[in-house]
């Protein structure tokens, strides 16, 4: 992998003033699409999440759709896509429309998620959350094959044979898993799904994350050039300080909107299997709601001038990412501000992160 091969993403969601409506948030959201589309971005992405104001899309399909529209050009992705909370006919016969909606590349990333207000809100039990993502997986796969299927999962029952209509277009269509700690790395290679990765722990963790990923995925024979994503914050100013000052205005908002939604009952829920990392994120969120406690923040994110913000994305394509989801939507920021660091990611640091990766090139070619 090259530099050249390095692709960039960005992250959607309805956000803006306080004061401003739910229907001026959607629009903003469409609007960032467009202008995403506009400076040669590769795709936007959506995540789902409800009953709050932390990145409050519902049904990232829909809004896809709509997209889709607009920017027949861009790639759509969900970051993603809660499948525990989903009857998986009802979510496959939607990717399957929405295959025909756009001939661009569609990736759709799944995960579990951990909000015990989304969980209760639907009834289902997050003791139930890892083997129900399973399930719902295996039924989507046998969905989209186009062929008649029955299923019967522990929690999942496909009792009468159907097959889904219409008939998905596979050509441009792959899916990926959400893991937040290298525990999960292994468990997603195995499903024969492509990494999907936050930007919350240090370096040093989503290294062991990638190198967990890669080696289970060869050994099951996997191809490891697909998209191998990283989602981090994005601010581009003109100094190191001017982004810290942005970092400390506006990011210690979107964690403080994260512990309000998550709302993680470590004492309720210490006993569900596989969710001892999410008590750490927690933990993380409640510090990182303090403008005073974001430093370490800083560095694991792209948060700087041009040539710091390259260097920062040089150390996730060293260890191992070929994707990136510039996440630019936090909570109160202005559409012309979040505007303004795409815009001069794409013109001011993507270039030197090409230019980087060809100094590496002549390198090794005049060793």
């Amino acid at each position: 992998m090259t530099n050249d091969d390095v692709q960039f993403a960005t992250l959607l969601t309805p956000t803006g003033l306080e004061t401003e409506s739910d229907a001026s948030w959607y629009r903003q959201m469409i609007g960032d699409a467009e202008y995403a589309s506009e400076i040669g971005f590769d795709a936007v992405w959506c995540l789902e999440h409800h009953f709050s104001d932390y990145f409050p899309v519902p049904n990232p399909i829909v809004a896809l759709s709509h997209i889709a529209a607009r920017c027949p050009t861009i790639g759509l992705g969900t970051a993603v896509l809660v499948t525990p909370w989903h009857n998986p006919l009802r979510l496959a016969s939607e990717v399957a429309m929405l295959t025909h909606m756009t001939d661009a590349p569609i990736r759709i990333g799944m995960g579990r998620g951990n909000a015990p207000l989304e969980y209760e809100a639907f009834g289902v039990s997050m003791h139930e959350a890892m083997a129900r993502f399973q399930e719902v997986w295996e039924v989507v796969q046998l969905g989209l094959s186009g062929k008649p299927f029955a299923y019967d999962g522990q929690y999942i029952k496909v009792a009468r044979e159907v097959t889904l209509r219409p008939h998905a277009n596979t050509k441009n269509l792959s899916f990926h898993g959400a893991i937040g700690h290298p525990s999960s790395a292994k468990r997603i290679a195995d499903l024969g799904l492509s990494p999907l990765v936050t930007s919350g722990p240090p370096l040093a963790v989503q290294r062991e994350v990638m190198k967990t990923w890669l080696e289970a995925a060869k050994a099951r024979n996997m191809k490891t050039d697909d998209v191998r994503a990283i989602c981090p914050l994005v601010i581009v100013a003109d100094t190191d300080r001017e982004a810290v000052e942005l970092a400390k205005k506006y990011v210690p908002k979107w964690y403080q909107a994260q512990q309000d939604h998550y709302a993680f009952d470590e004492q309720k829920y210490a006993d569900v299997k596989g969710y001892a990392p999410f008590i750490e994120l927690a933990a993380r969120r409640n510090l990182y709601s303090n403008p005073d406690n974001i430093g370490p923040l800083i560095d694991i994110n792209l948060i700087g001038s041009p040539e710091t913000v390259s260097r920062q994305a040089q150390n996730y394509i060293d260890a191992g990412f070929n994707y990136f989801i510039l996440n630019a939507a936090t909570p109160g920021l202005p559409q012309d501000v979040r505007q303004g660091w795409l815009g001069r990611f794409m013109t001011e640091v993507v270039p030197l992160i090409r230019a980087n990766g060809a100094d590496e090139d002549l390198q090794v070619r005049q060793a």
